[in-house]
C-alpha cells in the first residue's frame, strides 16, 4: 500500500496529548492514539481514567494543553469555529448525560442530527422510525423525552448520534443504564452503522460488550494508556488530508 492510501485510512490521531483540569487533575497525560476508518475501538477503564476527556477532545468540547488532536486529517486546534461546526456534522456523539431536549418529542430530538445536514423530511421520518424500531422504541416516536425512563433516554441519545450517518460516532457509556437484552439492541445498531462505514469509539466500563470481541480494546488508567495497542495494525502517522464528505444514504 502506498503512503497516500495508508495515510487516508486514519480518521483519528492523537499525538502526545495531555489535558489537566484546575488545579491539578491530570485527566489525560501524554496519550498517543490512532484509529483507522471503519474501526470499532473500545476505551476502557474505571471512572476518572480519562475516557470521557478523550471523547471531548475529539469533538473539541475540550482542547488539549499539549499535543495534537486530528480528526479526518484536520488539526482541531487550527480549525476556525465555522470549520469546526462543519466537521461536527460528520461526528455523532452520544453523551453520558444524554443532552436531550426534554420538551421535544423523541422524533424531534433525533431529527436534529439530520436537519443540520439538510436531509429531506421524508428521509428523516423513515430513518427515525427505522432506528427506533431497531432500539425497541417504535412506540415512543411522539413521546416527549422528559417522560422517558433513563434507559429509554439513553437509547434516544444513541439514536440521535447515529441518525445523520456520521463518519465518526463517539459513545460514552452507551449501555450504562441498560439490561442485557437492550444492550444487545444497542450494540447491534452500532455494529450495523459500522458495517455501513462508520468508525465507532466506545468509552465503557461494561466488560460484557467487549470481552469476546475482535476489536481493539485500549485500557486507560489515571489518564494514561496502560494496556492495548494504541496504533492499529499496518497503519502509521499521517499528514493532514481533506475531510471526506459524509455519506447521507438512508440507514
Amino acid at each position: 500500500m502506498n503512503s497516500a492510501n495508508n495515510e487516508s485510512r486514519i480518521i483519528v490521531d492523537l499525538v502526545k496529548v495531555s489535558k489537566t483540569y484546575h488545579p491539578d487533575i491530570h485527566a489525560v497525560s501524554d496519550v498517543s492514539l490512532s484509529v483507522n476508518r471503519g474501526e470499532i475501538l473500545f476505551l476502557t477503564g474505571r471512572s476518572g481514567a480519562g475516557k470521557t476527556t478523550i471523547l471531548h477532545l475529539l469533538n473539541r468540547i475540550e482542547s488539549p494543553d499539549k499535543g495534537v488532536v486530528e480528526v479526518a486529517g484536520q488539526d482541531l486546534g487550527k480549525l476556525s469555529q465555522g470549520k469546526m461546526q462543519k466537521l461536527r456534522r460528520s461526528i455523532g456523539v452520544a453523551y453520558q448525560d444524554f443532552k436531550l431536549l426534554p420538551d421535544r418529542s423523541v422524533a424531534q430530538n433525533i431529527a436534529i442530527a439530520m436537519e443540520v445536514t439538510y436531509t429531506r423530511p421524508s428521509t428523516i421520518r423513515t430513518r427515525t422510525k427505522d432506528i427506533l424500531q431497531r432500539l425497541g422504541l417504535a412506540d415512543k416516536y411522539h413521546t416527549p423525552t422528559a417522560e422517558l425512563s433513563r434507559g429509554e433516554q439513553q437509547r434516544v441519545a444513541i439514536a440521535r448520534a447515529v441518525a445523520g450517518r456520521p463518519q465518526l460516532i463517539l459513545t460514552d457509556e452507551p449501555t450504562g443504564n441498560l439490561d442485557h437484552e437492550t444492550t444487545t439492541l444497542v450494540m447491534d445498531l452500532l455494529s450495523h452503522c459500522n458495517k455501513k462505514g462508520a468508525t465507532i469509539i466506545i468509552a465503557t466500563h461494561d466488560e460484557s460488550i467487549y470481552r469476546q470481541t475482535d476489536h481493539r480494546v485500549i485500557e486507560l488508567r489515571a489518564g494514561r494508556i496502560v494496556n492495548g495497542n494504541p496504533v492499529p495494525d499496518d497503519s502509521r502517522r499521517h499528514n493532514p488530508a481533506t475531510t471526506e464528505e459524509t455519506d447521507n444514504a438512508d440507514t
